[in-house]
């Protein structure tokens, strides 16, 4: 008999210790024009319906403590910070999402500091998120640049003492997450500052703070909480990616390389996500590469997608008919890939906001001057959205650009660039004079091999 109740008493213990834990999220939303709201996080993510008044209650069976985004509408969103076993209230004000926000409930002192964190950033430096709000940040010198960042140190630990938080391991971990916010903006400034200031040849001075070789991307407990830190982690693989050090591997052997390094499965999973960019129709053994990034993923979105992508990459491999397109010529009427026939036609996917597309206008210009005559045509394909069609037009005129002017017709998802799997620009393509793939990710204007290639079919 005590045998039987100590197995019960095991059965027992081992039952309550697989229980989940429960959370939950409760609260509302005001003049909210959804009925909806969004809770995403690391390899999760959840719908959670609004009432006709605002209010929602739901549970969640996390995976993780750490930062959460809740999102309004895809466009207004919010960190917040979660715990297994928490149960969080939040009331919002949708018309004045990122100041309305006021927490109760267990895990009410975090998301309350963390508001008042969210007030010390725009204090100190402004509204970050778009170009135009940091622009002011970025463009001050290097001494008035870190002592913004060392006044912003100071204000969050002194509103940290002042909230007297029990949580320990949160307080731990904001105060790190201070140290990797002022980094992140320290690893910014030098191409930042030189893009503000009109001197793309800028360099910071040797001491200033600057990221070390020492840092490490492979602590999960502080990925799971810090944005910047993920930010970093984020930017220090790419540029593993991009090294020129070892210049005889590709990007996509080096991000491998790199991955192979991180102990964390987690963030192995979202550093992989660094490099869907560079799969395109030129990859070499695009399957296996395909099937060593899907089994790097824990995120079954991104699965889906790269999946999506693959699909399409199989179809511009070299050799194979290139996706037509027939879009609005700046000149009048409409311009069909198929009504350039009986020429090579090398395509310029850009945009009047993208940065790097307009920093190859000049290179592009020599170009065409240099084949001017020859058999090949220039296009330039806009994919701006059709409310800056007008702007486009002014560009074309300012910076008198040359060949033939066209815009899609429906930026992003416009068929010609889904089906050649375009996911950033600039992006240039070479088709041949049977309207045939020659390469579907061509060397930019800027880079000598252009001409290499170019050579290469014969012009």
């Amino acid at each position: 008999m005590k045998k039987i109740i100590a197995l019960l008493s095991v059965i027992c213990f081992i039952s309550c210790q697989d229980k989940e834990i429960i959370t939950t999220l409760s609260g509302k939303i005001t003049n909210s024009d959804t009925k909806t709201i969004k809770l995403e996080g690391l390899n999760f993510s959840k719908e959670i319906n609004l009432k006709d008044d605002g209010t929602f209650s739901d549970t969640l069976n996390l995976d993780y403590d750490g930062l959460y985004s809740l999102v309004l509408n895809d466009e207004k969103q919010r960190f917040i910070y979660l715990e297994k076993g928490f149960q969080l209230n939040l009331e919002n004000n949708a018309e004045e999402f990122e100041k309305s926000f006021v927490f109760k409930g267990n895990g009410s002192d975090e998301n309350n500091f963390m508001s008042k964190k969210h007030q010390i950033i725009e204090s100190i430096y402004g509204k970050l998120n778009n170009m135009e709000g940091i622009k002011p940040l970025f463009s001050l010198d290097e001494k008035a640049f870190i002592e913004k960042n060392e006044l912003y140190k100071k204000e969050i630990l002194k509103t940290l003492d002042e909230a007297k938080l029990t949580n320990q391991n949160f307080i731990k971990l904001e105060k790190l997450d201070a140290d990797y916010h002022v980094l992140k903006l320290y690893e910014q400034y030098p191409s930042y500052h030189g893009y503000f200031t009109d001197n793309r040849e800028f360099k910071a001075s040797e001491s200033f703070p600057k990221v070390g070789d020492d840092f490490s991307m492979d602590n999960e407990e502080l990925f799971k909480f810090s944005y910047s830190y993920r930010n970093l982690s984020g930017n220090h693989f790419s540029e593993k990616m991009y090294a020129e050090a070892d210049s005889t591997k590709t990007p996509i052997e080096k991000g491998f390389a790199t991955l192979k390094t991180i102990k964390s499965k987690l963030i192995q999973s979202e550093m992989v996500k660094n490099m869907m960019y560079e799969l395109n129709g030129t990859t070499p053994n695009l399957e296996s590469v395909y099937k060593e990034m899907l089994s790097y993923s824990m995120d079954e979105k991104y699965k889906e997608k790269l999946t999506e992508k693959y699909e399409i990459l199989k179809n511009i491999a070299k050799g194979l008919p290139s996706p037509t397109f027939e879009y609005e010529n700046i000149n009048g009427g409409k311009t069909s890939l198929e009504s350039l026939k009986g020429k090579f036609v090398y395509i310029d996917v850009w945009a009047t906001w993208c940065g790097p597309c307009i920093g190859e206008i000049p290179a592009l210009k020599a170009v065409e001057k240099e084949y001017h005559g020859k058999n090949i045509e220039f296009v330039s394909i806009s994919i701006d959205d059709k409310k800056d069609v007008e702007k486009w037009k002014k560009m074309v005129a300012d910076k008198e650009l040359k060949g033939i002017q066209l815009f899609a017709d429906n930026d992003w998802k416009s068929d010609f660039v889904k089906n050649y799997a375009i996911d950033g620009i600039p992006r240039f393509i070479l088709i041949d004079t049977e309207g045939k793939i020659v390469n579907a990710d061509a060397p930019r204007p800027s880079d000598a091999k252009l001409k290499d290639l170019l050579k290469e079919v014969g012009l």
